[in-house]
């Protein structure tokens, strides 16, 4: 009778997991689609979209080659079948160019509104099925390491994760290779344990994917090379213990592996200008030209390649030649910098730690208290580990990953370079879902308690998931002090600016200061004058980064004030009245003595 009734238990448990799983796969296709449709296209959209449009039109990779094309092949098709209109003149052929950003706005300015609007729209949802898959995988790597109620956990952390919902609703290629992370690990974990030839060629094409995805995951390359030789390792230390049954990859399925990696990469390029010659490389970045720029923020870097004259030289790269100046071209741009904020600080340069405070800040409290809770029963409670070597091929691309993508300092900007790590901690943060199957009463009610909050916490800023910041800022209006840029807006709050602009027809005329892609008079917003430089009485609409803005500086008398409203959490409404304009002159005409004299007092 008690086996009957564990048995009626266990499909009980199994038949509750299917309904939580689909409930969330509904959940996250919704979401993504709504946001998707409600938020208008952001700044690093306009390249990606004339990127794709470029493609489809001149079968060539040399438009935005610091992402590689995979993405692009998804998002450009909506885009074409619609039958836009086109225009090239803006094309250039030099990488330091950087035509993709021209391109796209030569795209949007041609076309209608409503028309990019939709190409847009249409573009998102294409890669949504991207995004499940690795829901998908996710779902079963935790599932398969450490239990039913992993795969459930590991789900809810992933649908409702602000980053992976802001950004997964765009066409940036960030949430999709996080996505094909998963499954890239997932399979090279199902080979290290069981080395058919079947899943050895699954887990090579799974490899070539991940760069042509993301051009971070070229790290994948020496990456399974090292998981390969940590699992292997126990082998060799223990046998001559016949009790100790290891099954070990043979090292030729690993270098197998790595051909149809190398493979597929180059096949995602149509092998253009593969094996070319290293020394008939022109490159523009410092590293490899051996050059110095000529000046700090030069638009004409000097051509050039330190390996033309030697040996190393005559050396076939098995890359994609667009491939290869992509690499280069984007370590141009962290070698020149691009000025980044943090904590109230402007740098012309990125930080070690930017990283962490975006995890810090920008995942979820509820997270973070699971991170520290799955610490603690990782190092006091036996029973949530699984094998060690399992539980290193989990942490080990997140350690990886975050150490490689916080070593690029040349500037600190987009929290999306951080979600290729997320999956991996959400997958380790899942063995809490140990407690249920041992019937842990107490560290299950508070990991349910935690994921409820993440949900919540989550749902609670929706639909402005990418100006997301947890309780440790204090709210929306301490964020901008901590981090800016696409950490809080990237001009995704046109359509909801337009929105509020229509139900307050009693404020115009308004003057609006807001950088963003999509033009407001297109929206049809015509009393969008920029604000004056000093304080006068009306309505404004005054974006975050602008009103930090560190170079103009133009708008930071708007701190002295109180915003009536807010929109996207990160868009202020101000209404300076006369008297206001008057305190507000007084105190900048103080401020502004009290400078002087302290410049007068350092001189003497």
């Amino acid at each position: 009778m008690s086996k009957l009734l564990c048995a009626d238990m266990r499909l009980l448990d199994i038949f509750c997991n299917k309904i939580f799983f689909c409930l969330l796969f509904f959940v996250q296709v919704l979401l993504l689609v709504l946001l998707s449709y409600q938020t208008s296209y952001n700044r690093t959209e306009v390249g990606h979209l004339g990127a794709a449009v470029y493609f489809y039109k001149a079968f060539r990779f040399d438009v935005f080659h610091v992402n590689p094309p995979l993405t692009r092949y998804i998002v450009g098709l909506p885009v074409i079948l619609t039958n836009p209109k086109y225009d090239w003149k803006s094309y250039s052929p030099r990488p330091q160019d950087r035509s993709e950003w021209r391109l796209g706005n030569t795209f949007i300015t041609i076309n209608s509104p409503e028309k990019i609007h939709w190409c847009i729209f249409l573009s998102r949802c294409c890669l949504i099925p991207f995004i499940l898959v690795g829901s998908w995988f996710g779902y079963k790597f935790a599932t398969e390491v450490y239990g039913c109620g992993a795969g459930i956990i590991f789900l809810i952390l992933w649908v409702f994760s602000p980053l992976v919902l802001g950004w997964g609703a765009t066409i940036c290629p960030d949430v999709c290779a996080a996505s094909l992370g998963i499954v890239g690990v997932y399979m090279f974990w199902h080979w290290l344990k069981n080395p058919l030839w079947t899943k050895t060629i699954v887990s090579g094409v799974c490899l070539g994917l991940l760069p042509l995805a993301k051009i971070t995951w070229i790290v994948a390359f020496p990456l399974w090379l090292f998981i390969w030789i940590i699992w292997v390792l126990p082998y060799f230390i223990s046998r001559n213990k016949t009790e100790d049954k290891i099954i070990i990859p043979p090292l030729r399925q690993l270098v197998t592996i790595f051909l149809i990696g190398l493979y597929t990469l180059n096949m995602g390029y149509f092998f253009d200008g593969t094996f070319r010659l290293l020394g008939d490389y022109k490159f523009i970045s410092h590293t490899l030209t051996g050059a110095e720029l000529r000046d700090g923020n030069s638009a004409s870097p000097q051509l050039g390649n330190r390996f033309e004259k030697s040996l190393i030289g005559y050396i076939p790269v098995p890359l994609p030649s667009e491939f290869v100046q992509g690499i280069d071209t984007q370590k141009l741009d962290f070698e020149r910098g691009i000025e980044s904020y943090l904590c109230g600080q402007y740098s012309q340069h990125g930080w070690f730690s930017y990283y962490v405070y975006v995890i810090l800040l920008k995942e979820p409290f509820g997270v973070l208290c699971l991170i520290f809770l799955v610490l603690v029963a990782t190092c006091f409670f036996r029973r949530y580990n699984t094998d060690w070597r399992t539980e290193t091929i989990i942490i080990l691309p997140a350690i990886a990953l975050f150490i490689f993508i916080s070593s690029q300092t040349g500037f600190s900007l987009h929290p999306r370079y951080i979600i290729l790590v997320l999956p991996f901690i959400y997958i380790w943060i899942s063995k809490l879902g140990r407690a249920f199957l041992d019937k842990r009463y107490f560290i299950s009610t508070i990991t349910v308690c935690l994921l409820f909050w993440v949900a919540s916490s989550s749902l609670y800023y929706f639909p402005y998931s990418m100006a997301y910041f947890n309780e440790l800022t204090g709210g929306a209006k301490n964020a901008p002090k901590l981090l800016l840029g696409s950490n809080i807006d990237w001009g995704q709050n046109a359509y909801f600016i337009k929105r509020w602009y229509d139900k307050h027809p009693e404020i115009r005329p308004i003057k609006i200061a807001y950088l963003n892609s999509e033009s407001l008079d297109r929206l049809g917003i015509k009393d969008n004058k920029l604000p004056p430089d000093k304080p006068e009485s009306g309505w404004f609409i005054i974006g975050v980064n602008e009103i930090y803005n560190n170079n103009s500086k133009q708008y930071e008398y708007f701190k002295r004030l109180e915003p009536v409203d807010i929109i996207g959490n990160s868009i202020y409404i101000y209404h300076i009245t006369p008297e206001d304009e008057k305190r507000i002159k007084k105190e900048m005409r103080l401020t502004e003595l009290n400078e002087k004299e302290k410049e007068k007092e350092k001189e003497l």
